[in-house]
């Protein structure tokens, strides 16, 4: 797959991945910056101690700032599954968006062809699964709201690069419960032991953006729900 991928700026923000063999995630942030150039000299210079693979302004340009083949900082603190440490085995992508603190917009549709473009280029050179394509959020949920309720996983989904639930099953009467819900964030990947409620936000902001509060109802359950049989679903063919 042919993909303008410029490479004019370069991050010294970096470690030397131990196994490329083992990279198998795809974290997507906003770098919560006013501007492009602003986030692009941020992740280059040393002091930061930020970095991300690539970067995609709200053009669609992407720029590649560190290689794939080394480790970028851009997971921090983070945990999916029982994996921590999300830097050591995944690919960070950034797109240029104000974030929640500045002016908090919708990401631009030629930042969405160049994202899932290069997406589609690293699941085929990587063998990334789609229960491994997640938000800064989802992996650390207590520190981290990006890409935020006005990123479209839905889009995405409807291209086959993420999980989506085919249908929303509600779930017994009888069964629902937080501890329910608890068990179905633990079981999709968050990390719920340690951060419920922040797992449970992050939850919404990937699956029911409308929602963002902490509150918990059917819909949420049933969505829950539906998300984790979509999850194990994949799981289960490798």
């Amino acid at each position: 797959m042919s993909l303008s991928i410029s490479r004019e700026y370069k991050s010294p923000n970096f470690n030397h991945r131990k196994d490329i063999s083992i990279l198998d995630t795809i974290i997507i942030h906003y770098t919560g910056m006013k501007s492009a150039e602003l986030a692009l000299n941020y992740m280059c210079n040393k002091e930061s101690k930020v970095s991300a693979h690539y970067f995609i302004n709200q053009d669609g340009k992407i720029w590649q700032l560190v290689d794939d083949s080394n480790l970028a900082w851009h997971a921090g603190v983070s945990q999916w599954l029982k994996r921590k440490n999300l830097n050591e085995t995944s690919i960070g992508i950034e797109l240029e968006n104000p974030g929640h603190k500045n002016d908090y917009k919708l990401f631009s549709p030629n930042q969405y062809r160049s994202l899932e473009k290069l997406i589609e280029l690293l699941i085929t050179k990587y063998d990334i699964k789609k229960d491994r394509i997640l938000g800064h959020s989802d992996i650390a949920p207590s520190r981290k709201s990006d890409p935020g309720e006005k990123f479209d996983w839905h889009r995405l989904a409807k291209k086959n690069l993420v999980i989506w639930p085919n249908e929303i099953v509600s779930v017994p009467e009888v069964l629902k419960s937080d501890k329910l819900l608890y068990n179905l964030l633990l079981e999709i990947g968050y990390d719920a032991k340690n951060h419920f409620k922040p797992s449970l936000v992050a939850f919404k902001r990937h699956f029911i953006p409308k929602d963002i509060t902490e509150d918990t109802n059917e819909l949420v359950i049933n969505v829950a729900y539906s998300v984790c049989k979509a999850f194990i679903k994949v799981r289960a063919l490798y």
